[in-house]
């Protein structure tokens, strides 16, 4: 990932600049998205793919940070495997409103990051990408609460099983529930980023979870955070 150091007495913001894939069915998402991509501050280069292959072939060949899936393609074997094939690639679904209002689009649409589709916005898209950039969790306000609610009415239904975290390890747990970066949580615990990332995979490694969306949502059924 490109970074420019911001110089001194000016904003302090770290600029990014993403190789971003696009792979969407829907022409008019793939239109706006080919429309909005080029203008946005934090995108060096888009490229959109309208088959598998061609987008398997790119990944393999060139190197991307961001991938732009549809919930219409965007299941299980396809995030998987895109994610197997590049170590380090964020996914970031476009969520038709099916499945927004769907309790299990997110444990169907694994990925690391979330918009809806009808609020999509150059700024909404913008401000996912940094956060990507960022390992921050981008996802709309209103879906983030009927996760967590749905999250908890379904405890109940959750098999018994003991995960057991270090105190370390809850620490980084009630920091990733709260929406925070590794930088940001390097620098509350004031630990290396490096240790951020080691404590960030045990705890994703003990709750058997693919990202963070999924480690949050398992850590609330177990009864791990409040």
């Amino acid at each position: 990932m490109t970074e420019t150091q911001a110089t001194p007495g000016t904003d302090e913001r770290t600029e990014v600049r993403l190789a971003v894939a696009v792979h969407v069915e829907a022409e008019l998402l793939r239109l706006g998205l080919q429309a909005m991509l080029p203008g946005l501050g934090c995108v060096e280069r888009a490229e959109e793919f309208g088959h598998t292959d061609a987008l398997d072939r790119a990944l393999a060949e060139h190197r991307f940070h961001v991938l732009i899936l549809s919930s219409s393609n965007s299941g299980h074997t396809t995030a998987g495997r895109l994610r197997h094939s590049q170590p380090g690639l964020r996914t970031l679904v476009v969520l038709d409103p099916a499945d927004a209002e769907s309790h299990g689009a997110l444990a169907r649409l694994p990925a690391d990051g979330y918009l809806l589709r009808e609020e999509l916005t150059a700024a909404a898209l913008d401000r996912a990408l940094r956060q990507l950039a960022a390992d921050e969790m981008p996802m709309p306000l209103r879906l983030g609460r009927r996760l967590l609610s749905h999250a908890g009415e379904s405890a109940h239904l959750l098999p018994a099983r003991t995960v057991r975290l270090t105190a370390r390890e809850h620490q980084v747990l009630d920091l990733l529930v709260a929406g925070l970066s590794n930088k940001q949580i390097a620098r509350r615990l004031r630990i290396s980023e490096h240790g951020v990332k080691r404590l960030v995979s045990s705890v994703l490694l003990k709750l058997g979870a693919a990202n963070r969306t999924a480690a949050v949502v398992t850590a609330i059924k177990l009864g791990l955070i409040d």
